[in-house]
């Protein structure tokens, strides 16, 4: 039996060496990254703070201007599918957030809610943006909605897909994650385990994520599940990810708050997000003044990449009530 025991942990310890080895991954240079993921409309702006960031500029040059903003862990390319549905009609403007994608690491290591906001400030400012219509989905809607608080003046209208970031109560968030969030995820809610991750990045985190993240796990395939890990192994974007703090104040805020947006607002979730659930759009339904709600069946967390020819209709037609034109 004490033989059984022994042979049994040398197993399981060797099991263990063995992930551990086969989940560790070395960062990944940036021109290695660069020249596999910057097609030709790949662009690259260094703004004033130093921070180097990836954007696209596509679509019409004269048309009205869309600013796309990705959720976390996600990067510009979390768009691709959308973009060539609105491409004839405006001029799209998509960036990688600090610390993801081909921006990565910035020099500041300012990983904030303000700071986003002022990346965003920064590059439209630099691109002579003036007034925008603004997209973001997760993570991005949650810097969407707070950039129109902050600049009512410069955004047209709003499109938060499976936006985050508001609180019910003093210690509740509406739905930000579910119980069955990405491993990664929940892993990062410790001192020790994020350290570990800073090495220990397992391709299977990164497929595990997207099947939540997707209702039709068909749309995973090894092609976006390798482009999700190798943009989290650009050298730097891991520990930069790992040190923001996901829990920080501005990061949610009591739904209140969206009584303030003054900006049309539209609405679209997935019924099937399990990220972040659809019942949260009624905070943003019962809150937003001037206000449209569009709920997809059988559809996940990132409509824009599940069902870009809706998405892109629905977003079209909110311009045109909005705008009072045809395109």
């Amino acid at each position: 039996m004490k033989s059984f025991f022994k042979w049994t942990g040398i197993a399981i310890a060797t099991l263990l060496v063995v992930s551990i080895f086969r989940g560790t991954y070395l960062d990944i240079s940036r021109e290695k990254l660069e020249t596999k993921y910057a097609m030709a409309n790949s662009n690259f702006v260094l703004l004033d703070d130093g921070s180097r960031i990836h954007y696209r500029e596509e679509g019409n040059k004269k048309g009205l201007a869309i600013v796309l903003l990705h959720g976390f862990n996600g990067s510009l390319f979390n768009f691709e599918l959308l973009v060539p549905k609105l491409a004839k009609d405006f001029r799209l403007i998509s960036l990688d957030l600090p610390a993801f994608g081909l921006t990565g690491a910035i020099p500041s290591a300012d990983y904030t809610m303000k700071n986003f906001i002022k990346t965003v400030f920064d590059l439209t400012k630099r691109k002579e943006v003036k007034d925008f219509i603004m997209v973001g989905n997760s993570m991005g809607g949650n810097i969407a909605w707070r950039y129109a608080l902050k600049y009512p003046e410069q955004v047209k209208g709003l499109v938060l897909i499976a936006s985050g970031g508001t609180m019910v109560g003093i210690n509740s968030t509406q739905g930000e994650t579910r119980n069955d969030s990405p491993i990664a995820w929940k892993l990062m809610s410790s001192d020790l385990t994020k350290f570990i991750l800073r090495y220990v990045t397992p391709k299977f985190f990164a497929a595990q994520g997207l099947k939540i993240a997707l209702k039709d796990e068909k749309l995973v395939t090894d092609a976006l599940i390798n482009q999700f890990h190798e943009l989290v192994l650009l050298e730097g974007s891991r520990q930069a990810i790992l040190s923001m703090n996901r829990d920080e104040e501005d990061r949610f805020s009591k739904a209140e708050v969206l009584r303030n947006i003054v900006a049309p607002t539209l609405i679209i979730h997935g019924e099937e997000d399990n990220l972040i659930n659809v019942d949260n759009s009624k905070y943003y339904q019962e809150n937003i003044p001037k206000v449209e709600v569009k709920i997809y069946s059988n559809i996940g967390h990132m409509p824009m990449y599940e069902d870009p020819e809706r998405t892109a209709k629905d977003i079209t037609e909110f311009i045109k009530t909005l705008t009072g034109t045809d395109l």
